[in-house]
């Protein structure tokens, strides 16, 4: 008898089970999507909270502005709210709040570190009675939207008063427009200081200048907006990542499409490409050589060096160390090197030969 009793329990679990797996099976696609939805938030709010507690920040401080100590107190809030939201299963709302303290933790971090302070836009917009959309987020750094509006949201650089790594991505038909603008107040015109175009399905690895490299005020800000009429379904992402992320060129790299890269040898080098591409490229270079008082670098700020409309095999020379960036069609094949060029002779050089020294 006991026998049989268990057997018929263990079958009715089976059973259960079974059912279960097909009502997770049967799922509409709608509450599936939303559940991955939730967890992705529910990890973005846990890595939130993590930061906060770990933040350096004491409101009680003597000479702490009080400008700070209302975004720090409006992160908390935020967070909060954020929690709540997750715990109803309101994923627009979670989004929401959590760009809001994503926002407002940008503002205390530039404070912080002496760079311009980006406007809170969604409060400034929403004091004229107007949306504010807020890119979905997806951890610290990393953003997405849909490509039938305009976004903008405050630049959060992984390591204040450095430059950073831009990687973009856009789906579908059209071109997409992402523009670091610098947005201090209401009355800021956010004029683009940098703009990068995708085009179609593509994607982009670039450079963003820090605020020390320009001469009017850095961006504090991304702009992300559909820049031609676009047909059907379309999206785009961003991620900022550190500049330690730029890849190394010792001797030689290759690569496809768009690149940042880091040459660290402090002699003055010869710099390759030979690129397989139909389209336009372009190398660009920003010197890091400590140079003597007295020389002149036209490096300084990331320009061009070497740029084609097609396949091609060029060299020039360059003073050293610095970040390198490669701006080329997706599809385009390309392979940098990198040797060291002999330091042209000085005035002392030839007068010790002239005198046998």
């Amino acid at each position: 008898m006991a026998f049989i009793i268990t057997y018929l329990l263990g079958a009715a679990s089976a059973l259960l089970a079974l059912l279960a797996a097909r009502a997770v099976r049967r799922r509409p696609p709608a509450l599936a999507a939303r559940d991955r939805h939730l967890a992705e938030l529910d990890g973005v709010t846990t890595e939130l909270g993590e930061e906060l507690a770990a933040l350096a920040f004491d409101p009680t401080a003597p000479g702490v502005p009080a400008e700070s100590v209302a975004d720090y107190r409006r992160a908390l809030d935020a967070y909060g709210e954020a929690t709540q939201a997750l715990t109803a299963g309101d994923t627009e709302r979670a989004n929401h709040a959590l760009a809001t303290a994503r926002n407002a933790l940008t503002r205390l971090d530039a404070r912080t570190h002496g760079l311009p302070v980006p406007i809170d836009v969604s409060r400034a917009i929403r004091g004229r009675g107007a949306p504010a959309p807020d890119p979905h987020l997806h951890g610290r750094f990393a953003y997405s939207g849909d490509l039938h509006r305009t976004y903008l949201f405050p630049i959060d650089w992984p390591r204040p008063g450095r430059p950073a790594i831009v990687e973009m991505t856009s789906s579908g038909a059209g071109s997409t427009e992402f523009k670091a603008v610098s947005i201090t107040s209401p009355e800021a015109p956010g004029d683009p200081l940098h703009v990068f175009v995708l085009n179609d399905t593509s994607r982009q690895r670039s450079y963003l200048p820090a605020t020390s490299e320009t001469a009017a005020p850095g961006p504090t800000h991304f702009e992300v907006s559909p820049w031609s009429p676009r047909t059907g379904k379309g999206s785009w992402s961003l991620r900022i990542r550190p500049i330690d992320d730029a890849i190394e060129l010792d001797r030689e790299c290759a690569g496809l499409g768009s690149e940042v890269l880091v040459h660290r040898a402090d002699s003055p080098a010869l710099l390759g490409i030979h690129i397989e591409t139909e389209r336009a490229w372009t190398v660009r270079y920003r010197c890091l050589k400590k140079h003597r008082r007295g020389e002149r670098c036209p490096y300084t700020s990331m320009s061009a060096v070497m740029r084609g409309s097609s396949g091609a095999l060029k060299s020039r020379p360059i003073c050293g160390p610095g970040y390198l960036v490669v701006d080329a069609h997706d599809h385009a094949k390309w392979s940098l090197s990198i040797s060291a060029r002999p330091t042209p002779p000085g005035r002392l050089t030839g007068l010790r030969k002239r005198l046998g020294l």
